[in-house]
């Protein structure tokens, strides 16, 4: 996970939680004033703010009403903004533009309420003789200029709102922008857009800081670790592979001496093919796990427990592609048995992924967790072809697995695996 995208999920986070603290109960208020004042006065209220009133007092009312929402959520949102962000490898604009995106988050409640407002006020009423589906069609056509807008407000207001990100030249237009899109019509809306994208184009500092800062690279993205551990592994990956070609050789042959019925062979072929690859991601994961371990500098990186599973999955699985192809030709296997193979490929990989975390505290290591464990598969695989489909879809629950494993795991905890021989290359016996 980069560190754009991880900044991002934290911002939406912060956005749901405002949500629900702080401008849940403003919602809780409205909907009492709205029982309390009839629903006739509060209807009223909504047709004079985007219907029947002019257009600088629609403007003038929606701005103030949309600023001082905002200004109720930026100040959370930015409160550490000048701390451990700023360390992160990001630019200030997608610093600013997440937190703009919390900020319209937080403000949805209240949002949702003016929008089921505009909604109701726009209703063209009845139309005898009209379809259902042209009569909201014409409703939607209606309300979509002031949903948009409503949209578009809240954008603006909320660039304007947010402290220390954004110059002056851009918050008097992103006010602007607030300004126009309460229009009413698609003149109005568009250009609250454009004068809303020329002031989030506006260069200024980033949210927080005291002067400029130039924007740090991200961190190397997963195909970096994963050309890293075939560095480290190097030619040591063959060896699984000549375990894997091993088993597909006994299956080729025990298919070529005898005549199995086109069932049979499926079955075999499919056991032959799922106990190679047992046979290659066990070795592939244990040799891993020795040259190329879960060490202190990689865990040190801003790269999520995911994304690191992730790429050591990745790896296993291209790796393991060619053999499962390899099996197919070796077992002449029709095309449409392919369909398959996915399932076994996918759980192997991730489980293989687990194993190598999990090796320091099991006495054979990744390899005897994935040869039980593979084997068993193709036995029930033998038996029950369809389960391969339950396979791909409970590899997702084994990928959590595998995450967990990584978090749980202590990089400083001492192991004799870091001082193997296989791993070390300074040992005589290793080179």
């Amino acid at each position: 996970m980069t560190a754009r995208r991880a900044l991002f999920l934290f911002h939406l986070r912060v956005g749901a939680r405002l949500a629900l603290r702080v401008l849940a109960p403003v919602l809780a208020a409205a909907l009492f004033l709205y029982y309390v004042l009839r629903p006739e006065f509060s209807l009223e209220l909504a047709r004079i703010l985007f219907i029947e009133g002019g257009f600088v007092e629609s403007g003038l009312a929606g701005t103030l009403l949309l600023l001082g929402l905002a200004r109720v959520v930026a100040p959370r949102i930015a409160a550490g903004s000048a701390g451990w962000t700023r360390s992160l490898p990001v630019a200030p604009a997608a610093r600013r533009f997440s937190a703009l995106l919390s900020l319209l988050v937080a403000e949805i409640p209240v949002l949702a309420v003016l929008g089921a407002f505009a909604w109701v006020i726009t209703n063209p009423g009845p139309t005898p003789g009209a379809a259902f589906a042209a009569r909201l069609a014409e409703h939607a056509l209606r309300f979509l200029p002031h949903g948009l807008g409503l949209i578009a407000g809240a954008a603006a207001a909320g660039l304007a709102a947010l402290p220390g990100g954004v110059s002056r030249p851009a918050k008097s237009a992103s006010l602007a922008a607030c300004f126009l899109s309460f229009g009413g019509a698609a003149a109005p809306l568009v250009m609250a857009v454009l004068v809303l994208g020329f002031a989030a184009a506006w260069p200024g500092k980033g949210l927080g800081a005291r002067g400029r800062r130039i924007a740090g690279r991200d961190a190397p993205s997963g195909a970096f670790f994963q050309t890293l551990s075939l560095r480290a592994v190097g030619w040591r990956f063959a060896l699984a592979g000549l375990a894997a070609c091993a088993v597909l050789g006994g299956a080729r042959l025990l298919l070529a001496n005898n005549d199995l019925a086109p069932r049979a062979a499926f079955v075999l072929s499919l056991f032959g093919i799922v106990l190679g690859l047992t046979a290659f991601v066990g070795p592939a994961a244990d040799i891993l796990a020795a040259r190329r371990p879960a060490w202190p500098w990689l865990r040190s990186l801003p790269r999520s427990a995911a994304a690191r599973v992730r790429d050591d999955a990745l790896l296993l699985a291209l790796l393991a592609l060619p053999l499962a192809a390899l099996g197919m030709i070796l077992l002449r296997s029709p095309a449409r048995r392919a369909a398959y193979l996915p399932g076994p490929l996918a759980w192997l990989a991730v489980r293989g992924a687990e194993a190598l975390r999990e090796a320091g505290d099991r006495p054979f290591g990744a390899l005897g967790h994935i040869a039980v464990e593979g084997a068993f598969l193709s036995l029930v695989l033998a038996l029950l072809p369809w389960t391969s489909f339950l396979l791909a879809a409970a590899s997702p629950v084994a990928f959590i697995l595998a995450r967990d494993a990584e978090r749980r795991l202590k990089p400083t905890r001492w192991a004799e695996r870091r001082h193997a021989a296989a791993g070390d290359p300074l040992s005589w016996s290793a080179s």
